[in-house]
Protein backbone atom coordinates (compact mmCIF):
# COMPACT_ATOMS: atom_id res chain seq x y z
CA UNK A 1 0.00 0.00 0.00
CA UNK A 2 2.49 2.55 0.61
CA UNK A 3 4.43 1.82 -2.55
CA UNK A 4 0.92 2.61 -4.15
CA UNK A 5 0.96 5.72 -2.30
CA UNK A 6 4.77 6.81 -2.87
CA UNK A 7 4.30 6.12 -6.48
CA UNK A 8 1.14 7.95 -6.69
CA UNK A 9 2.92 11.17 -4.91
CA UNK A 10 6.48 10.96 -6.81
CA UNK A 11 4.78 12.50 -10.07
CA UNK A 12 2.76 14.92 -8.02
CA UNK A 13 6.14 16.07 -6.05
CA UNK A 14 8.49 15.92 -8.97
CA UNK A 15 5.92 18.85 -10.71
CA UNK A 16 5.77 20.73 -7.66
CA UNK A 17 9.85 20.45 -7.07
CA UNK A 18 10.46 21.57 -10.83
CA UNK A 19 7.78 24.16 -10.54
CA UNK A 20 9.64 25.65 -7.31
CA UNK A 21 13.01 24.77 -9.01
CA UNK A 22 11.73 26.57 -11.66
CA UNK A 23 10.87 29.95 -9.60
CA UNK A 24 13.78 29.56 -7.13
CA UNK A 25 16.26 29.25 -10.23
CA UNK A 26 14.56 32.52 -12.04
CA UNK A 27 14.64 34.06 -8.19
CA UNK A 28 18.73 33.12 -7.98
CA UNK A 29 19.03 34.33 -11.88
CA UNK A 30 17.73 37.51 -10.91
CA UNK A 31 19.48 38.34 -7.73
CA UNK A 32 22.54 36.96 -9.26
CA UNK A 33 22.45 39.52 -11.92
CA UNK A 34 21.40 42.14 -9.57
CA UNK A 35 24.63 41.34 -7.80
CA UNK A 36 26.87 41.61 -11.16
CA UNK A 37 25.16 44.92 -11.69
CA UNK A 38 26.51 46.08 -8.49
CA UNK A 39 30.18 45.79 -10.42
CA UNK A 40 29.32 47.88 -12.81
CA UNK A 41 32.22 50.59 -13.96
CA UNK A 42 34.95 48.40 -11.96
CA UNK A 43 38.01 48.92 -14.34
CA UNK A 44 39.15 46.02 -16.21
CA UNK A 45 42.34 44.66 -14.80
CA UNK A 46 44.19 41.44 -16.75
CA UNK A 47 44.09 38.75 -14.08
CA UNK A 48 41.52 40.66 -11.71
CA UNK A 49 39.53 38.79 -9.51
CA UNK A 50 38.18 41.60 -7.12
CA UNK A 51 36.13 44.85 -6.52
CA UNK A 52 39.40 46.99 -7.36
CA UNK A 53 39.34 45.42 -10.98
CA UNK A 54 38.20 42.48 -13.01
CA UNK A 55 39.29 40.34 -16.13
CA UNK A 56 36.02 38.57 -18.22
CA UNK A 57 36.49 35.38 -16.44
CA UNK A 58 37.46 36.85 -13.01
CA UNK A 59 34.06 38.81 -12.76
CA UNK A 60 32.02 35.98 -13.70
CA UNK A 61 33.28 33.32 -11.18
CA UNK A 62 33.62 36.40 -8.41
CA UNK A 63 29.59 37.12 -8.96
CA UNK A 64 29.08 33.37 -9.36
CA UNK A 65 30.98 32.32 -5.81
CA UNK A 66 28.85 35.20 -4.22
CA UNK A 67 25.64 32.40 -4.79
CA UNK A 68 28.24 28.97 -4.51
CA UNK A 69 28.14 28.42 -7.67
CA UNK A 70 32.13 27.90 -7.90
CA UNK A 71 33.52 27.96 -11.39
CA UNK A 72 37.07 27.61 -12.87
CA UNK A 73 39.32 30.71 -13.17
CA UNK A 74 39.83 30.97 -17.45
CA UNK A 75 36.55 31.39 -19.67
CA UNK A 76 38.06 28.24 -21.49
CA UNK A 77 37.58 26.22 -18.88
CA UNK A 78 34.32 28.20 -17.26
CA UNK A 79 32.93 27.02 -21.42
CA UNK A 80 32.47 23.21 -20.45
CA UNK A 81 30.97 23.34 -16.90
CA UNK A 82 27.08 23.21 -16.46
CA UNK A 83 24.63 22.05 -19.32
CA UNK A 84 25.44 23.68 -22.58
CA UNK A 85 22.56 25.67 -24.34
CA UNK A 86 21.30 26.59 -27.66
CA UNK A 87 21.69 29.79 -28.56
CA UNK A 88 18.81 30.64 -29.38
CA UNK A 89 17.50 29.43 -25.79
CA UNK A 90 19.68 31.69 -23.60
CA UNK A 91 18.02 32.67 -20.85
CA UNK A 92 19.26 35.11 -17.63
CA UNK A 93 21.63 34.23 -15.67
CA UNK A 94 23.30 32.05 -18.77
CA UNK A 95 27.21 32.71 -19.52
CA UNK A 96 27.81 33.67 -23.00
CA UNK A 97 31.22 32.83 -24.80
CA UNK A 98 33.24 34.53 -27.20
CA UNK A 99 35.84 34.06 -29.16
CA UNK A 100 38.05 37.26 -29.26
CA UNK A 101 41.56 36.96 -30.37
CA UNK A 102 41.19 36.77 -34.24
CA UNK A 103 43.47 33.70 -35.29
CA UNK A 104 43.71 31.70 -32.33
CA UNK A 105 40.15 29.37 -32.05
CA UNK A 106 39.22 29.02 -28.66
CA UNK A 107 37.42 30.74 -25.88
CA UNK A 108 38.64 33.78 -25.11
CA UNK A 109 35.76 35.97 -23.57
CA UNK A 110 32.71 35.54 -21.73
CA UNK A 111 29.50 36.99 -20.22
CA UNK A 112 26.61 36.35 -18.29
CA UNK A 113 23.46 37.40 -20.16
CA UNK A 114 21.02 39.79 -18.99
CA UNK A 115 17.98 38.96 -20.89
CA UNK A 116 16.27 41.36 -23.83
CA UNK A 117 19.53 41.05 -25.81
CA UNK A 118 22.00 42.48 -23.55
CA UNK A 119 25.22 40.89 -21.31
CA UNK A 120 26.73 42.05 -18.40
CA UNK A 121 30.72 41.53 -18.79
CA UNK A 122 34.19 42.66 -17.62
CA UNK A 123 35.65 44.73 -21.02
CA UNK A 124 38.96 45.08 -21.98
CA UNK A 125 39.10 46.78 -25.71
CA UNK A 126 38.13 50.42 -26.22
CA UNK A 127 39.18 53.45 -24.28
CA UNK A 128 40.60 54.09 -21.16
CA UNK A 129 37.30 54.63 -19.63
CA UNK A 130 35.41 51.94 -21.44
CA UNK A 131 37.47 48.80 -20.36
CA UNK A 132 35.57 48.01 -17.44
CA UNK A 133 32.20 45.84 -16.14
CA UNK A 134 29.97 47.04 -18.90
CA UNK A 135 26.21 46.32 -20.50
CA UNK A 136 27.07 45.41 -23.78
CA UNK A 137 24.16 44.57 -26.66
CA UNK A 138 24.58 40.83 -27.75
CA UNK A 139 23.79 41.80 -31.33
CA UNK A 140 26.25 44.80 -31.50
CA UNK A 141 28.18 43.76 -35.04
CA UNK A 142 31.98 42.92 -32.62
CA UNK A 143 29.39 40.67 -30.60
CA UNK A 144 27.12 38.68 -32.74
CA UNK A 145 30.09 37.54 -35.18
CA UNK A 146 32.05 36.44 -31.83
CA UNK A 147 29.48 34.92 -29.78
CA UNK A 148 29.93 30.89 -29.91
CA UNK A 149 28.53 29.33 -27.17
CA UNK A 150 26.17 29.20 -23.96
CA UNK A 151 26.38 27.31 -20.58
CA UNK A 152 23.68 27.06 -17.97
CA UNK A 153 25.12 26.55 -14.69
CA UNK A 154 22.09 27.98 -12.28
CA UNK A 155 18.26 25.94 -12.82
CA UNK A 156 16.57 23.20 -13.16
CA UNK A 157 19.61 20.82 -14.52
CA UNK A 158 21.26 21.58 -11.39
CA UNK A 159 18.34 20.74 -9.24
CA UNK A 160 17.76 17.28 -7.25
CA UNK A 161 13.83 15.75 -6.41
CA UNK A 162 14.17 15.67 -2.69
CA UNK A 163 11.01 14.13 -0.57
CA UNK A 164 10.23 15.56 2.40
CA UNK A 165 10.20 12.92 5.18
CA UNK A 166 6.72 13.10 6.05
CA UNK A 167 6.18 11.64 2.69
CA UNK A 168 8.39 8.81 3.24
CA UNK A 169 7.57 7.90 6.44
CA UNK A 170 3.48 9.40 7.17
CA UNK A 171 3.37 9.31 10.95
CA UNK A 172 6.81 8.59 11.79
CA UNK A 173 8.10 10.78 14.58
CA UNK A 174 12.10 9.36 14.03
CA UNK A 175 12.31 9.37 9.95
CA UNK A 176 15.22 8.30 10.27
CA UNK A 177 14.70 5.41 11.83
CA UNK A 178 13.72 2.57 9.77
CA UNK A 179 10.19 0.23 9.91
CA UNK A 180 9.32 -2.93 8.91
CA UNK A 181 6.27 -4.58 8.07
CA UNK A 182 5.37 -7.90 7.87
Amino acid sequence: MLMLVLGALVPVAAQAQEAGTERSSSGQATSLLDRAKDFLGTPYRYGGRTPKGFDCSGFVSFVFDSFGVTLPRSSLHQAKQGESIDLDEIQPGDLLFFKTRGKKNRISHVGIYLGEGQFIHAGSWGSRKSRCVKISELDGSYYVKRLVSARRVLGPASAVLALPQQMLHPGDSHPSEARTEP
